[in-house]
């Protein structure tokens, strides 16, 4: 991620520490502050290192550190007497945002600030709504999970991000401002949320996409991950909640403001497709302002009509008018890793997703059984599950890949240090549920390459459909904790051309 650093001159400690710390803690005490970190390895003299409990880290064993380096004051939540000024707060996440925030000038306060979580779909939900509101002519910046775009500039998220740090978020924020944007519109994870990187901000409007198994090594329990979810819509004025989310009523008694729902069992109709070579086209009925109108879309199934929706529903809150949306929906293309169609002479249907919990396998697999598949041509799904994570979703993913594909391939996802036996046997688990038999329906490969190489090489034939699930756009797997370069799409590509001596 790139940090904008928008901050030329220093600020007194005062300042930073505004309705942070009671200004009684502050009297006669007020240096000159050149920056804040939670990196003890960053710091410099003139520097404020903040210190919390992290998931694997403790910050406050680095304050020694951060000292020696030069840092003149130091905030943190244990109680501590330590040789230069130190403050003591409850959340230590959440005042180092505060601290970001006051470090910027507040930029949060001028702008229109949405909002988008959910298990998924938050990606795509911002890109629609990034280009919607663009169209209209709005001054907007967006974080997503792909790409960050702040006052028309691209910046790369990182690996395996959603939610930047708060010292990142801010800088983006300050110069979104600084660029006379008027909106910005944020990706707000479950662990974003809980982690406190959004501070206290007061987002304009919250849009929940749905909600389904996932992170659940983080959040423990179900209940735990909607509440994190939740905490979006107990900050929003105006909350855009999926209808038939199973924990819809759920997160409308959550809402702090208005509540406006979107239903795409009521809102959308007459939906047909069309593919043709590498594309498919969806034309379908929405309804907007007590009107239906007749959309189209190269973004398939039902999942991607509830993000349509979502994003719709908002633009429309923001006077977006419905002609602008239907002419951006129709030239939108699907993003990196999103049912991206990868092109080939084998007449092999190829697409790479990120689909990787249940609820997104079993829709990306129903979309093509349904509505995409032809003749006698079959369906097969080459996925993993990432390490050191949700254990729970695995068995899941494997019954509904067994039940919907015709053939499955069980591979790697970023197995991190976690056993990739473990991981394995937990997904087939879920396969044998769905009456899999092993190195007949379904099969284990656990290097991805040779698992591609293995669906499209020697189970794939002419006219079949292979979805390869999980990576999506990510540019590394980790392999033993340690990120190594990867590109689905490229890897795909390369494989086909050097299949039997043909291009691809």
């Amino acid at each position: 991620m790139n940090r904008i650093q928008g901050n030329a001159k220093k600020m007194t400690l005062k300042e930073i520490l505004k309705n942070i710390v009671p200004e009684s803690e502050l009297k006669n005490i007020n240096p000159k502050i050149l920056e804040v970190t939670s990196d003890s390895r960053k710091v410099k003299p003139g520097f404020l290192f903040v210190a919390y409990k992290g998931v694997d880290v403790d910050g406050h064993s680095f304050i020694n550190k951060a000292i020696i380096n030069g840092a003149v004051a130091v905030v943190g939540e244990e109680k501590l007497a330590l040789s230069v000024p130190y403050f003591r707060v409850k959340n230590g996440r959440l005042a180092w945002a505060m601290m970001m925030a006051n470090y910027y000038g507040n930029p949060e306060k001028q702008l229109t600030i949405i909002g988008v979580t959910g298990t998924d779909g938050k990606t795509t939900t911002t890109n629609l709504l990034y280009n919607f509101l663009k169209a209209a002519g709005t001054k907007v910046s967006m974080v997503s999970t792909i790409k960050a775009i702040i006052g028309g500039r691209e910046f790369d998220t990182g690996l395996h991000t959603s939610s930047p740090d708060p010292d990142i978020l801010w800088s983006w924020l300050s110069e979104a401002v600084k660029q006379g944007d008027t909106h910005i519109i944020l990706e707000t994870t479950s662990h974003g949320l809980a982690q406190y990187r959004f501070g206290d901000i007061t987002f304009d409007i919250g849009v929940l996409t749905n909600l389904a198994h996932d992170h659940l090594e983080f959040h423990q329990t179900i209940k735990g991950y909607r509440s994190a979810k939740a905490l979006l819509f107990e900050k929003s004025k105006l909350s855009i909640l999926n209808q038939t989310s199973k924990e819809y009523k759920f997160f409308k008694s959550k809402a702090a403001g208005k509540v406006e729902p979107y239903n795409v069992k009521s809102e959308i109709k007459n939906i047909k497709y069309e593919a043709k070579d590498s594309s498919v086209t969806q034309t379908f009925d929405l309804l907007a302002n007590g009107t239906w109108h007749t959309l189209t879309t190269h973004l398939p199934g039902e999942y991607n009509l509830e993000n349509i929706l979502a994003a719709a529903k908002t633009a429309l809150s923001l006077g977006v008018d419905i002609t602008t949306i239907s002419k951006v929906l129709k030239n939108f293309k699907n993003l990196p890793g999103r049912f991206q169609t990868v092109p080939n002479r084998r007449n092999l249907h190829a697409i790479v997703d990120f689909a990787h919990t249940e609820q997104g396998i079993r829709s990306v697999l129903t979309l093509v059984r349904r509505n995409l598949i032809k003749d006698n041509a079959r369906l097969i799904a080459v996925f993993g599950c990432n390490g050191g994570r949700d254990q729970t979703k695995r068995a899941p993913m494997g019954k509904a890949a067994c039940e919907l594909a015709d053939l499955v391939v069980v591979t790697t996802e970023d197995p991190r240090n976690e056993s990739i036996d473990q991981i394995y046997t937990q997904i087939a688990q879920g396969c044998l549920e769905a009456g899999g038999v092993l190195n007949k329906t379904f099969f284990r490969v656990d290097d991805r390459k040779e698992a591609i190489g293995f669906a499209i090489n020697k189970l794939a034939k002419s006219g079949d459909w292979i979805l390869f699930l999980g990576k999506g756009h990510e540019q590394s797997m980790n392999l033993n904790g340690i990120e190594t370069p990867w590109d689905e799409t490229q890897t795909i590509k390369e494989i086909i051309r050097k299949t039997n001596g043909r291009k691809g």
